[in-house]
């Protein structure tokens, strides 16, 4: 799950959430980065108003208070150590891996997992409703590596 749904959830004696880095494939460790982007378009009528909330967003005030204090990731990493971040080890953990993280570019992204007839649904659902998970993904891999490859 991404790392923003860490504020609600359940963290007792029932429910314990964790977390952990990705492993990279000959050592060291990642996570998801990027992905969220924003944009005023050159024809609004209040593009001074949509600045001032975009420099709003990313002020300290709104970063800690807002976004740390809930347990999300800020988005700013000079932000990272907070005295929110700071109460929750997977919340440090977190915001240190996204100095870490690093979002390549993939031109057959888009086809290979946001289209419905892309490898991605089928390994997926082979995955959650197949009855050999460990086959459905490696036979995926090897789906998800060769569509992203096509030139």
């Amino acid at each position: 799950m991404p790392s923003t749904t860490l504020g609600t959830m359940p963290d007792d004696d029932k429910v314990k959430v964790g977390v952990a880095p990705i492993p990279g494939p000959d050592g060291g460790e990642s996570t998801f980065v990027g992905g969220d982007s924003v944009g005023i378009s050159a024809t609004s009528k209040n593009a001074d108003a949509a600045w001032d909330f975009i420099a709003w967003t990313m002020s300290d005030q709104a970063q800690t208070e807002i976004v740390a204090k809930n347990k999300d990731v800020v988005a700013r990493t000079d932000l990272a150590s907070n005295k929110y971040s700071a109460a929750d080890p997977r919340v440090v953990l977190i915001n240190g891996m996204v100095a870490k993280g690093k979002t390549p570019f993939a031109m057959n992204f888009g086809p290979t997992y946001n289209d419905p007839n892309g490898p991605w649904l089928q390994v997926a659902r082979g995955a959650v409703f197949g009855n050999d998970v460990g086959g459905a993904l490696r036979t995926g891999a090897e789906k998800l590596t060769a569509a992203l490859k096509q030139e």
